[in-house]
């Protein structure tokens, strides 16, 4: 099979899903709630069919909407779950995140993902750090609702954000690595992150529709994009 690992590495993956989580995703979301208890066994499945295994995986999630209408509370952020062992507070977590707000696209989604880069990853040579976004909206600029309540003071600008990305500069702070990680985005065409994509290295972009909330997507095909995204060298 194309992109398959054939020499059966082993690896520990984390998996950061940054999430929208205004009104209109509430298909989305209640899709990641149904699937949350059985992405660790379909995850496994999926990457051993491509000649991968893993020790062990971990999952974090961020919310995010939009610091204009929502402040301090426009992005929740969980821990790191281990799975399966964790299983029941990433069920608990999940079960605790509504869609709700927005109506004023864009949203905060940069952000998100500035956050996701700066993970507690595992950073093991052959581990893999995966981040994948899901959106039915664009994304504001960086730094454009700088002054709102809660928007964080050191938040990067655009060029920081790429630089972080490329795992410049790094410090004992930054856990990125350029071989381990992997960006995957869910979101409609011509948007922020469509443009995003076009300038990131090891990044997956994959055109959905605005109008329904994500609603459309299948999780098990979302599963082999990431599996084949992780197990790839």
């Amino acid at each position: 099979m194309e992109g398959a690992n054939i020499f059966g590495t082993k690896r520990n993956i984390d998996v950061v899903f940054c999430i929208d989580g205004t009104g209109s995703m509430s298909p989305c979301i209640e899709g990641v709630k149904r699937n949350a208890r059985k992405f660790h066994l379909e995850f496994v499945s999926a990457m051993t069919d491509l000649g991968s295994e893993i020790d062990s995986m971990r999952v974090k999630v961020i919310v995010f909407r939009d610091y204009k209408s929502e402040g301090e509370d426009a992005i929740e952020e969980s821990a790191f779950f281990e799975l399966p062992a964790d299983n029941a507070d990433f069920d608990e977590f999940m079960a605790g995140v509504t869609a709700h707000g927005g109506g004023d696209a864009p949203e905060n989604g940069m952000e998100a993902l500035y956050r996701a880069m700066r993970s507690d990853f595992t950073t093991g040579p052959k581990d893999r750090q995966v981040i994948v976004l899901f959106s039915d909206a664009d994304a504001l600029d960086l730094q454009e609702r700088s002054g709102c309540e809660g928007y964080p003071d050191n938040m990067v600008n655009e060029d920081k954000f790429f630089e972080t990305w490329a795992c410049v500069g790094q410090d004992e702070t930054l856990k990125l690595r350029e071989r381990n990680k992997r960006l995957v985005i869910f979101a409609p065409a011509n948007t922020k992150y469509q443009e995003l994509n076009a300038h990131l290295n090891r990044s997956i972009f994959e055109p959905v529709n605005m109008s329904d909330g994500l609603g459309e997507i299948d999780f098990k095909d979302i599963i082999k994009i990431l599996a084949a995204s992780a197990s790839n060298a």
